[in-house]
This record gives structure tokens, C-alpha cells and sequence, in this order.
């Protein structure tokens, strides 16, 4: 009893989520439809069906029964942003989902004269309701849970990369990650120079044995400026970032500003309008 009373997972009631998830009931059901060809499709009327008309009467009985699904999650979604709702309640709402459903297409099969017995009518309805729905509902379910472990557990691996960096930095050391979170490079902040962007890598720009090296990187600028936020490396332009306590001399060239390091064989860093400010305020601190 303890865990039908815990509340169910927010990320299975966002709107995202449940979109795909009558979607998916839909796709499923009338895949079931045209495969099992339940509710006696085929005899509507006591006359055999033509294909077409098979085709037609199949997506009627799926736009009723997600007519009924769509409605449904449309009520929990904006009753759920006010109250929570617990698994056991989950799971009876989704049995009213499945009793609407096959109530409607019990009527629907007596008003079509395939079944004359309400009751038998209503068994078979609840069945193949139960199949239509239960079924896509656990795939999406499972996948759902699936997503938000692996997002869970990214931001716990990137939170762990940001501590680390963050000690590194204080100990006068940055690191520099790759697109999966693997440590490639550490280096004193008095030997890094600037980052250069290219496309989906980064080129590393580091002074070694008093001699500029590089290394090259898969990692966006965006995400290396993003772990970087806490030290003095900063973006001066939209494809540089640049070690400011490297900086020597900022010159003016026409409407054009570039950041000198003063180091032999090192370019000098463009400095773009974008980023000009904080480059500015950063130096006259």
C-alpha cells in the first residue's frame, strides 16, 4: 500500500508526455485494428465490409477511442498542475479510461447490430481496450522512466564535472572536458592561453616547455565557456575565448578591437561588439 500511495513521477504528466503517449495509443490501436480486426469491423451491418470501407470504419473506432483518451489526459493535466496524484489513483483513472472506451464501443457494436448481448458486447469491448491501451501505455511508460534516469544521471555526471573543475580551478588547474564528459586535458591557468572554436571542436591554445602548443577537441565553445563560467576565461568573441590574465595590451584597429598576449607565435584574439563589455569591464577592474 505504501507505494500505490506515492505520487506519480512529474515527468509522466508533462504535456510533452502525454502528447506522445495518446499518440502512440493511437498509432497502436489502429495497428490493432487492421491486424486483429476487433469489435466486428468487418461485419457492421451484417454485410461483409470492402477494404475501403474496413480502412474507413477502423480509423472511426480509433478517433472515438482516443476522443475519449485525449479528453481524459487533457482533465489530468491541468488537474494534476494543481494536486498531486497517487499511483493507485493513477491506475483507476486509467481503468475509467478503459470502461469509458468500452462502454462507447459496446454501444457503438449494438447500434452496428454485430452483437445483440450487451454484456458479451462489453467483455469483448473491455478486452480489446484493455490490449489497445494497457499496451502502449507500458511501452511509453517504461520509456519515459528510461529518459529520466539517463537525464538524472547526466546531470549528476555534469554537476560532478563542474565540482571538479571547480577544485581543479582553485588549485590554479583547468580542465577541459570532451562532448562525453571524459577529462582530456588539465592545465595551469598561468600556462592557458585562449580557446579557439572550429565547428564542433575547440582548438586549445596552452604554453609548454615556453612554447604555444594546441590540442584539438570535440566540445562545443558554448558547453567549454558554460564549465568554465567560474574563472577568469571568458568569451570575447563567437569563436574565441581568451585567458584574461594572459592579456597584455587591448588595441583598437579601425572600428576593431584584439587582445595581445605578448607571447611569440601567439595571434592576437579578436574582440567582437557582443562581448566587448564585459571584456572592458573585466580590465578596468
Amino acid at each position: 500500500m505504501d507505494f500505490l500511495s506515492q505520487f506519480i513521477p512529474r515527468y509522466l504528466l508533462t504535456k510533452r508526455n502525454q502528447i506522445i503517449l495518446v499518440t502512440s495509443a493511437a498509432a497502436f490501436a489502429l495497428f490493432f485494428i487492421i491486424v486483429y480486426q476487433p469489435f466486428g469491423v468487418l461485419q457492421w451491418g451484417r454485410e461483409r465490409v470492402s477494404e475501403f470501407m474496413f480502412v474507413i470504419y477502423s480509423l472511426l473506432i480509433v478517433l472515438l477511442g482516443m476522443s475519449i483518451v485525449a479528453i481524459s489526459r487533457v482533465i489530468m493535466y491541468y488537474r494534476t498542475k494543481k494536486h498531486e496524484i497517487s499511483i493507485l489513483n493513477y491506475a483507476i483513472w486509467v481503468f475509467v479510461e478503459l470502461a469509458i472506451m468500452a462502454i462507447a464501443y459496446t454501444i457503438c457494436s449494438i447500434l452496428a447490430d454485430v452483437q445483440e448481448d450487451i454484456w458479451v458486447a462489453f467483455k469483448s469491448a473491455l478486452q480489446n481496450t484493455s490490449l489497445i491501451l494497457l499496451i502502449p501505455y507500458i511501452i511509453c511508460i517504461t520509456a519515459f522512466t528510461l529518459q529520466d534516469k539517463n537525464e538524472r544521471l547526466r546531470q549528476i555526471e555534469d554537476d560532478f564535472d563542474k565540482a571538479v573543475a571547480q577544485k581543479m580551478a582553485s588549485k590554479g588547474l583547468i580542465s577541459f572536458y570532451d562532448e562525453r564528459g571524459e577529462l582530456q586535458l588539465s592545465v595551469t591557468k598561468d600556462n592557458l592561453l585562449y580557446i579557439e572554436s572550429a565547428d564542433n571542436y575547440i582548438y586549445i591554445w596552452y604554453m609548454k616547455n615556453n612554447l604555444p602548443k594546441r590540442l584539438m577537441l570535440r566540445n562545443t565553445l558554448k558547453r567549454t565557456a558554460e564549465s568554465l563560467a567560474e574563472t577568469n576565461v571568458m568569451r570575447c568573441h563567437r569563436g574565441y575565448m581568451v585567458n584574461m590574465e594572459q592579456v597584455k595590451v587591448l588595441r583598437r584597429e579601425k572600428e576593431n578591437f584584439y587582445l595581445e598576449l605578448g607571447i611569440e607565435g601567439v595571434k592576437d584574439i579578436p574582440v567582437s561588439k557582443t562581448y566587448g563589455d564585459a571584456v572592458m569591464k573585466w580590465l578596468s577592474m
